[in-house]
């Protein structure tokens, strides 16, 4: 007959303030400073494909024309990927919640909406290979009116950066291009107050720079499943990006995370995934999808800069 311990189930609350105060030992701290912490890009497989990105040199810009005849037929290059590729090409990062439009492709079809936008994917048999086919592409553009500031954006005549919210401010049903908060008298407290401040913030963009960049490695798996090893610090909300961007239901990934090489909110965004899992479809082989040091300053995802006006007294 088994007996209840009290003392090995504890009120879970109490548990909770002995935490107050105490030195509490991290469940990771064992792996870190023994060096077996197992990170996404520690998995090895044969057969190892490679997918990197040729990204926009243009903040804005029409494309007139894509030419990958030369990097099709590179050594080591297994597949191209264009957007007419990917299956639901449109997505935007709360999507899974309602929230927002779908209008940012995983790759550009007609126009680039910023510096570094991906355009096209290139598989290869290793990451030097992947890299030389995409020096051979030849894109051809026509530049585009481009704005810089949030608040020349915000101007009557900015240019339009992206047709899904033609006044570059987020009108969604109609609604969130402003919203007005009120409480209490604040002309009788201005009045009344000894000394009023009218100040402008401007906030810069802020990069996480996490020592590990963005990442993960697809893996075809048994009755048309992939396993999906990631440094994403938001393992379920992944899953369902890149499943609804795979067109696929999500019972068929299973993504594995593990130790997170820095994150600090930077791998909150789904960036790698999708393209990782649909080149693994096209190629049926693993693919690792890990973005460089400089596509984490240009692609990865900062927290935004921002410019406010306050008054106070």
């Amino acid at each position: 007959m088994l007996e209840f311990r009290k003392d090995i189930f504890a009120d879970e609350r109490d548990d909770n303030l002995k935490e107050i105060g105490q030195p509490t030992q991290r469940q990771d701290i064992l792996g870190h400073v023994t060096g077996t912490s197992p990170y996404y890009d520690d998995h090895r497989f044969a057969n190892l494909h490679h997918l990197k990105i040729l990204r926009s040199p243009h903040a804005h810009a029409r494309i007139r024309m894509i030419d990958d005849t030369a990097a099709a037929r590179a050594p080591g290059v297994k597949r191209i990927i264009r957007g007419a590729d990917v299956p639901v090409n449109l997505n935007t990062l709360l999507s899974l919640i309602q929230f927002g439009k779908d209008d940012e492709p995983s790759l550009a079809t007609d126009i680039v909406r910023y510096k570094g936008e991906p355009i096209l994917g290139v598989v290869a048999t290793s990451e030097r290979a992947a890299l030389e086919a995409l020096a051979l592409v030849k894109v051809s553009y026509d530049p585009l009116p481009a704005v810089f500031d949030v608040e020349d954006a915000m101007k009557p005549r900015a240019p339009s950066v992206n047709p899904a919210y033609p006044k570059n401010t987020f009108e969604f049903y109609g609604k969130y291009d402003h919203q007005k908060l009120r409480f209490g008298d604040t002309d009788a407290a201005f009045a009344q107050a000894d000394i009023v401040l009218d100040e402008r913030y401007q906030m810069s963009p802020i990069e996480h720079a996490p020592t590990e960049t963005n990442g993960s490695i697809a893996v075809p798996d048994n009755n048309g499943r992939f396993l999906v090893y990631t440094s994403t610090q938001t393992l379920f909300f992944s899953l369902d990006t890149a499943a609804k961007i795979n067109a696929m239901p999500s019972k068929q990934l299973h993504f594995i995370g593990g130790t997170v090489g820095g994150g600090f909110g930077g791998k909150a965004d789904t960036l790698t995934e999708p393209l990782a899992i649909l080149a693994a479809r096209l190629t049926g082989a693993p693919v690792r999808h890990r973005l460089s040091r400089h596509e984490e300053m240009q692609f990865g995802s900062p927290r935004a800069p921002n410019a406010s006006t306050s008054r106070m007294a």
